[in-house]
């Protein structure tokens, strides 16, 4: 039954029921002492009573019991009569009674029955007994021994009914149950309090949560404390926006894919469908089918490109040996786009730090497709002038600079360059292009822990990207496999 509760009931119920169960323990526990207290009180001032009576009481009877001072006896029983409010049995050590109140039933001369506390004051000379009387109330009767001249000469027995005493005990226990349900409403009304406080954040959480489920992805809890609660709902907040971030960079890069593969796959659409004309000169035959390869060759360069941000946002980067030939793969590197540059027209520069490291923490496979997307949007964008590629070597970095004298780009355009899918106005429709490049050269980057930057002086003044790698972050992100 409980397991079909919820966990705010559950801890409400707990509350409350520890509360009650620890507020009837004190209760039973306190009130049991009250009463020992109250009985204990009532029986030590019985107990007083009787041992004065006995202390006044012992040379008369001594004179009584051999024959002597009758008159005197009679009249220290008159004055007690008189002064004591108690009910009284007066024997001697034979138990027969000397003196007794009318209502115990005993009279002079008769033997008196051998009661609990008369035993116990034979022993002990103060005796105690808790029974019903005649008329059947609980009557404490309290025996003490009377001695004179060290000779035990018999007993003082006084009664007094406990009404008075329960009448105590219940009253204290009035007071003491008045005390005790306030403090227990006390700790109910914090158990409610302190499951307001639990419960409440956690059904926000809750439909928050059913909210974005819905695709509300701009769900927020208000944070109203700084507790565990309140770190919990800032966590969430920050999921929450994570996740918003990530639908809408994930919504743009499906449009951007899209209407990057519908412009190439119209084109084929419409190259096919013209040469399907049988009528079509050979000329323009060839020259469809070279707009059609290029095209091909377009997607094939999106669908790569696409696969590789999909690999690095998924971080499988491959886990290969370091780059432990960093200079030949550099000159290899450069060895490829000075014949790019040279075929259309630019003059290349690379130039190398004599004190670069021997090995990069960096796989070959990632160092090359960087420098390939800077290297290739250098030339593409370069119209006349030069290419130039320098690498330096600083205290525990690695500097690459790629600059050219293309169509640089303003300043404005400085933030976005590095977004997925972006494109100037400028160079659409003039060269081709996916804009990803630059893209996936900063998700690579982002993984060694390094940085890329982008400068120009404007539209038509060149461009400068310069890399930046630190070499004891790029090995404790990149963890190679030793050969």
């Amino acid at each position: 039954m409980i397991n079909r509760l919820s966990i705010r009931w559950r801890i409400l119920i707990i509350f409350i029921l520890i509360a009650c169960v620890g507020g009837l323990v004190q209760f039973v526990i306190a009130g049991r002492q009250l009463e020992a207290t109250t009985l204990e009180f009532y029986k030590h001032h019985l107990e007083t009573d009787a041992l004065l009576v006995a202390t006044t009481f012992a040379e008369p009877l001594g004179h009584f019991l051999e024959g002597e001072g009758e008159e005197g006896v009679g009249r220290m029983i008159s004055t007690f009569q008189q002064e004591v409010g108690h009910d009284y049995l007066i024997v001697d050590s034979s138990y027969r009674v000397v003196a007794a109140t009318t209502n115990t039933d005993y009279v002079p001369g008769a033997r008196a029955a051998l009661t609990p506390e008369l035993s116990m004051a034979l022993s002990q000379r103060i005796g105690s007994d808790i029974r019903p009387n005649h008329a059947g109330d609980d009557t404490l009767h309290l025996a003490v021994s009377v001695q004179y001249e060290g000779d035990p000469l018999g007993f003082v027995v006084l009664s007094e009914p406990m009404q008075p005493a329960y009448a105590e005990i219940n009253r204290r226990y009035a007071e003491l149950a008045s005390a005790t349900i306030p403090v227990l409403a006390l700790v109910i009304a914090a158990s409610m309090w302190v499951y307001g406080t639990i419960s409440q954040p956690m059904r926000h959480l809750r439909n928050s949560a059913l909210q974005m489920a819905k695709g509300m992805f701009d769900t927020r809890i208000r944070v109203q404390s700084q507790d565990e609660l309140g770190q919990l709902a800032q966590a969430f907040n920050y999921m929450a926006g994570q996740i918003e971030a990530l639908m809408k960079t994930q919504r743009s890069f499906v449009s951007n894919a899209a209407h990057e593969l519908r412009t190439p796959l119209m084109t084929l659409k419409l190259r096919a469908e013209a040469l399907a004309d049988v009528t079509l000169p050979a000329a323009e035959r060839v020259t469809y089918l070279s707009e059609i390869r290029q095209e091909i060759d377009h997607m094939a360069e999106l669908v790569s490109s696409l696969l590789i941000l999909a690999r690095i946002d998924e971080g499988r980067q491959p886990q290969i040996s370091v780059n432990g030939d960093m200079v030949s793969s550099l000159h290899d590197i450069a060895r490829h786009w000075r014949i790019e540059a040279e075929a259309k027209g630019l003059t290349f520069n690379a130039q190398f730090d004599p004190k670069l490291p021997p090995e990069l923490p960096v796989s070959p496979n990632d160092l090359r497709l960087m420098l390939d997307n800077l290297l290739s949007n250098a030339v593409k964008y370069t119209t006349q002038g030069s290419v130039d590629m320098r690498i330096a070597s600083a205290k525990d970095t690695v500097l690459f600079e790629v600059q050219d004298t293309g169509i640089g780009f303003s300043p404005e355009m400085a933030a976005n360059l590095f977004e997925r899918f972006f494109r100037a106005e400028e160079v659409r429709g003039r060269f081709i292009g996916n804009g990803l490049g630059l893209s996936i050269v900063k998700a690579i980057l982002d993984f060694y822990g390094g940085r890329i930057t982008g400068e120009s002086k404007g539209i038509g003044k060149g461009a400068l990207f310069k890399i930046v790698i630190d070499l004891q972050q790029a090995s404790i992100a990149h963890r190679p496999v030793t050969p």
